[in-house]
């Protein structure tokens, strides 16, 4: 069943009530969680991490549409998100930041990997996707705010979901479906039986060298690509 999924782009509209800031991250994976768990108990990862990329897209689309529509309301109700559009800005104005640093920025990567796997083995995927849900709201916002101080709308949105953190997600997604597996099937504990086989070994490889290419990418292109971004707001005057 996943009708649900078509009501991910309004789950933002929750940071309109007192609370959504913790609202949003909590109940956003309801809308696709029960299609998730039943591709991932089948073993059909592949229409899993479909749905789980599915979901990412509209709960993204929705923050950006708050955002640009609601901006007051945006910057009140979503966790984190003018901490980091602030940083993000900065970063675009000055091209100095964290996102040139790979010492900063790697570090901080990898404690989100290493929490989003713990929390996605422990409730069977559930609280990863929670997780995933605020990691996401809070880059949409950046990039709805870029989208609208740019004079750019939709050129904008797309420029701004910088190419290294969609492949981030993209991995993150496929270790959500592998590590929410063991305890949707009862085998969180190799006790006779082993938590995971061959095939996925072979997806958390694929999945880790996503995340090897994101920190790749990153290091290389990110301050190039913050002067694209900069050239094109530059009419805007970003910070």
């Amino acid at each position: 069943m996943t009708w649900p999924l078509l009501l991910t782009p309004f789950l933002p509209l929750l940071t309109l009530v007192p609370g959504g800031q913790w609202a949003l991250p909590l109940v956003a994976p309801l809308t696709l969680w029960f299609a998730f768990r039943d591709r991932v108990k089948e073993g059909d990862y592949l229409r899993a991490w479909t749905l789980g990329i599915a979901w990412a897209f509209l709960l993204s689309l929705g923050v950006i549409v708050l955002v640009l529509w609601m901006p007051e309301a945006a910057r009140a109700g979503i966790l984190h998100g003018e901490t980091y559009r602030q940083e993000m800005f900065g970063w675009i104005s000055t091209g100095a930041g964290r996102e040139n640093d790979p010492a900063a920025f790697i570090p901080q990567h990898l404690l989100h990997l290493a929490i989003f796997v713990v929390l996605t083995w422990a409730t069977g995927g559930y609280l990863g996707l929670a997780l995933g849900a605020a990691l996401v709201a809070y880059m949409s916002y950046f990039v709805g705010s870029y989208a609208a101080a740019s004079g750019h709308p939709f050129l904008g949105s797309v420029a701004a979901w910088v190419p290294w953190s969609v492949l981030r997600v993209c991995a993150f997604v496929l270790l959500g479906a592998l590590f929410a597996r063991p305890l949707l099937v009862r085998r969180v504990l190799p006790f006779g039986h082993r938590p995971f086989g061959g095939r996925e070994y072979r997806l958390m490889a694929l999945a880790l060298s996503g995340i090897l290419a994101d920190i790749a990418i990153k290091a290389l292109s990110a301050p190039a690509y913050g002067r694209f971004l900069r050239q094109m707001a530059r009419s805007a005057g970003l910070g």
